[in-house]
């Protein structure tokens, strides 16, 4: 319990920790209110019961006095409304409360799926090498709310309810301690061996649950993303069949965890129900003046109709908490994941002379051993076009990631113009950049949004757009044959354009910002001979006023360039 609060107090921001300490006085406060609420029964019975209690308590008799009573009836009246009010204005603020609390947690939603996004995209691009971008969504968009509904606010619930059930202790323990203590153990017991009969079963089942959480959400990512595949495989089946599995699995653990948390609420029932009628025939043994026994029977009635469900909250809190405590321990994890802390520059970095790479030495992470460049050297001049050639593997997209100021090599250094590139200027040197990846994401939106990517929509520079549409051989398509031009919406991943036309959207978004270096990796590779034909003459057009870096698998694709590269730099380059 310590070190699940721990964990949370610690992927709290000092805001949201003194927003926490306000709920719990608020908290407090609820307690204090449910105890006056209950207390306020207690003169009402014993006056009902007997009226003459009125001039025996010296309290009773002072109000009485104070507030100009002539008969008992009239007070009784009094009595009975204000215990009314006190119990309805102790709702009230048990409703404003609860409120706050829920508004709390919900808003905790917001800003912790923001905040773990965020911490995401600003890991370096290596720990999306080894990261299933499926897995990071389904912590950002579910596991977050497992935390938020399945741990915090049952934890807060827990807390809110363990403060009324102390006052309720603390009330029965101030008029008879002997009774308040035997209520509180019984309770205390019952629990405890309910808890740790089924603490482990709730951990365990908690794991799984992740587990198939995580496969459910991969399955439907792979089948969806890869739909023409599917179709063409008649693989639905089987992705029907491997969801359905991780789903029935889910639904089960779900199952499992909310009868373990709720199933008890029946038994403490009727365990508390049972003491109460014990108390019942213990007082009336002690007593055979019902009028005596009335007073503190009320007492201990109303207790347990607040005491009981707010245990029983209490203990589902808790079986939360085994429940979820994989998502809380996720969470913390990749919250407090090291931060890649890029400064924004608003200059920009543009070659004039030469781009080079110096003594590199680079391995990936899960192959340290085994380098892909080991003191590798590459200089390219300035408003030159550049070939990078070889065979798939060779390692020619590494290349162009660490140019691209991706990756930073292990040894050697990357430089433009003599400046080394770091942390500290990696980004002007990237506002140089335009980049065509092999295979170019798409948006679920417009043309125009595609090609200005990153902008908002009001934001959009339309005659940058159409200028690199020009460019990029696609403006006459774009306003000829789409029903909107740059207004039409393509579809998710770019499925309502072919893929000559999606890689030439990606041509057009590399150039919209005017880059000083083009960087292309297989940019043409989905390109008719005629549409290559034409950008690589608008290519060309562009070489001696932008550096121009492409990679290829043969030199024929590279024929309009001023140098070529083999990778590796031994290989001899063929065509």
């Amino acid at each position: 319990m310590f070190s699940t609060l721990k964990k949370i107090w610690t992927i709290f921001i000092p805001s949201e920790r003194r927003e926490a300490v306000w709920m719990m006085l608020l908290v407090v406060l609820m307690a204090v209110a449910e105890t006056v609420g209950v207390l306020s029964i207690m003169p009402f019975l014993a006056v009902l019961g007997r009226p003459a209690v009125i001039h025996e308590n010296a309290l009773l008799q002072t109000v009485y006095a104070r507030l100009g009573f002539h008969d008992a009836r009239g007070f009784i009246l009094a009595l009975g409304f204000a215990s009314i009010a006190l119990v309805i204005a102790s709702s009230a603020f048990k409703t404003v409360t609860l409120h706050v609390l829920n508004r709390f947690v919900h808003l905790l939603r917001h800003a912790i799926s923001s905040r773990l996004l965020a911490r995401y995209l600003h890991q370096p691009y290596e720990f999306f090498l080894t990261r299933n971008p499926s897995a990071l969504s389904t912590n950002v968009l579910s596991e977050v709310d497992q935390l938020l509904f399945q741990l915090i606010q049952p934890l807060s619930q827990l807390l809110a309810q363990g403060c009324v059930v102390l006052a309720m202790a603390v009330l029965i323990f101030c008029y008879d301690p002997l009774t308040a203590i035997c209520i509180i153990a019984v309770l205390g017991v019952l629990y405890g061996l309910i808890y740790g009969s089924v603490r482990k079963r709730l951990e365990t089942i908690g794991h799984e649950r992740g587990v198939a959480n995580g496969e459910r959400y991969q399955t439907c990512s792979e089948a969806l993303g890869g739909i023409k595949d599917v179709k063409i495989t008649h693989s639905a089946a089987a992705y029907l069949q491997q969801f359905a599995k991780a789903s029935r699995q889910l639904s089960r653990h779900m199952a499992a965890s909310d009868t373990l948390s709720q199933s008890p609420l029946y038994l403490v029932e009727a365990t508390g129900y049972s003491m109460l009628i014990v108390i019942a025939l213990v007082l009336l043994l002690r007593s055979n003046d019902v009028a005596h026994v009335l007073p503190a029977l009320g007492l201990y009635g109303f207790a347990a109709y607040r005491m009981l469900p707010a245990a029983q909250v209490m203990y589902r809190g808790l079986a939360k908490l085994k429940f979820s405590s994989s998502a809380l321990d996720m969470v913390h994890r990749d919250l407090t994941l090291p931060q890649e802390q890029l400064p924004i520059a608003a200059a920009t970095l543009a070659p004039h002379k030469e781009i080079r790479l110096q003594g590199i030495r680079y391995a990936y992470p899960s192959t340290p051993d085994k380098p892909i460049f080991d003191r590798f050297d590459l200089t390219i001049p300035a408003h030159a076009s550049v070939g990078i050639v070889g065979k798939s593997g060779a390692g020619k997209s590494t290349l162009m990631d660490l140019l691209l100021g991706l990756l930073q090599p292990q040894m050697g250094s990357l430089s433009v113009d003599g400046v080394p590139i770091t942390i500290d200027n990696v980004s002007a040197w990237q506002r140089a950049i335009g980049y065509v990846p092999q295979h170019v994401y798409l948006a679920d939106t417009t043309v125009a949004e595609n090609i200005a990517f990153g902008a908002s929509r009001e934001g959009i520079d339309m005659r940058a757009v159409e200028r690199a549409a020009r460019a990029a051989q696609i403006h006459d398509f774009v306003v000829g044959e789409l029903p909107l031009g740059y207004d039409t919406r393509i579809g998710d991943r770019g499925t309502r354009l072919s893929g000559g036309q999606r890689q030439r959207v990606g041509i057009a978004r590399a150039l919209y910002r005017d880059p000083a270096v083009l960087f292309m990796d297989e940019a043409t590779s989905a390109l008719d001979a005629q549409t290559e034909e034409a950008l690589n003459e608008a290519i060309r057009s562009l070489s001696g006023s932008k550096t121009i870096i492409i990679i290829a698998h043969k030199k024929a694709s590279l024929r309009n360039c001023q140098h070529l590269v083999s990778v590796p730099p031994d290989e001899t380059v063929t065509s």
